[in-house]
């Protein structure tokens, strides 16, 4: 009998891989639409997704099997890594695509992992196919884990952007993705997006190496039907090397008055040298300290609102996904009302990413203006 329980590290779902075709997953619980993605990466590449049953969701540490066409696949669920990328890409440089060139080329070994965020629209007059390969240029096989979500081809980029990281972060909350095996050599393309002229393809990825030496990121656009570009041609945007790819703030929010407070504000220093506008690719975690010292009873409301033009986005309140509709200035969107008794304190936590495509920052307002006798 498997006991999937008794699973603890990554040697023990390495040695099952030998065993036939396996697709091998993480997370709390595998959405249905990832759950295709990874599947169709083990039989050949993004073009056979369409190939692929539907899915139910898959909890954690179980095992299931599948048929599609005339193989048989087994899911097997298996403990996430530890490790957190440490390691932010960045690629919307150009963010307007009018031939074929490389993106992104990046190598990565188990010392740093990455997050890459893309971004990008066809300038070019006839179609373009965005690509999204990973590889392993070393001499031993390596074990590579991924996560990540993508959109498009739509032509609406702040639509894009949005629907992107919504995928990407009910993945990063779960803590789903895929554990892929690469050979010496080998390569697994991870998207493709055929871009129209005017269309927008927008993405974002973690991935981290658990064993073996190295792998390659390498995002790329090319004519259907041409050949990847050459190495030379690829731009390469900024990478930023920080501490941690999340930034975590405390505020204390006393009952009467009112309290603002910006996510994604502005830019912050790297490294480098470089910036980043608008902390793209950092998610925003505070953490709410709501007291009422009074003898009154009091209302806290929480509200966000477009600070830096329109903008769209999804947030993680108290453990629950709450997306935000299209916010132009100068509009509010109400995310919750919290009850305070007097004399007592709640703690909220709320999480967030800036959307490719949108305008951030976003400002988030606690107010209460009257209090009562009664809730």
């Amino acid at each position: 009998m498997w006991k999937w329980a008794l699973w603890t590290s990554w040697a023990w779902a390495m040695a099952w891989a030998q065993t036939g075709p396996e697709v091998w997953l993480t997370g709390s619980e595998v959405p249905p639409g990832f759950i295709q993605q990874a599947v169709a990466r083990v039989l050949g590449g993004p073009g056979v997704q369409g190939q692929v049953p539907p899915q139910a969701p898959l909890p954690a540490l179980e095992r299931r099997s599948l048929v599609v066409g005339h193989t048989r696949l087994s899911l097997t669920s298996v403990p996430a890594p530890k490790a957190q990328a440490t390691q932010l890409l960045l690629s919307n440089d150009p963010e307007n695509l009018s031939a074929s060139r490389g993106l992104f080329h990046y190598r990565f070994g188990p010392e740093g992992g990455v997050r890459l965020v893309y971004h990008h629209k066809n300038a070019a007059p006839a179609p373009l196919e965005l690509h999204l390969r990973l590889s392993n240029p070393s001499p031993e096989e390596s074990w590579v884990w991924v996560s990540d979500a993508s959109a498009g081809p739509v032509a609406d980029e702040l639509y894009a952007g949005h629907m992107a990281t919504k995928r990407w972060l009910e993945l990063y909350w779960n803590r789903a993705g895929q554990l892929l095996r690469l050979p010496p050599g080998g390569q697994f393309e991870l998207t493709q997006l055929t871009l129209r002229p005017g269309q927008v393809g927008s993405g974002l990825l973690e991935a981290l190496v658990v064993q073996g030496q190295k792998a390659v990121l390498d995002l790329y656009a090319v004519a259907p039907g041409e050949e990847e570009p050459p190495l030379e041609t690829y731009s390469n945007g900024p990478v930023y090397r920080l501490d941690s790819l999340e930034i975590r703030t405390r505020q204390t929010y006393r009952a009467g008055g009112s309290l603002q407070l910006s996510l994604g504000e502005g830019a912050f220093q790297a490294g480098n040298g470089q910036r980043i506008r608008g902390s793209w690719g950092q998610l925003h975690t505070l953490t709410l300290t709501l007291t009422n010292p009074t003898a009154a009873w009091h209302t806290v409301t929480l509200q966000l609102s477009a600070d830096g033009g329109v903008a769209r986005g999804v947030v993680w309140l108290e453990g629950q996904e709450v997306e935000l509709p299209l916010l132009r200035p100068g509009e509010g969107f109400i995310l919750g009302r919290y009850p305070l008794p007097p004399g007592s304190q709640q703690t909220l936590t709320l999480s967030t990413l800036p959307a490719s495509g949108s305008n951030y920052p976003l400002r988030l307002l606690l107010y209460n203006p009257e209090a009562s006798a009664g809730p």
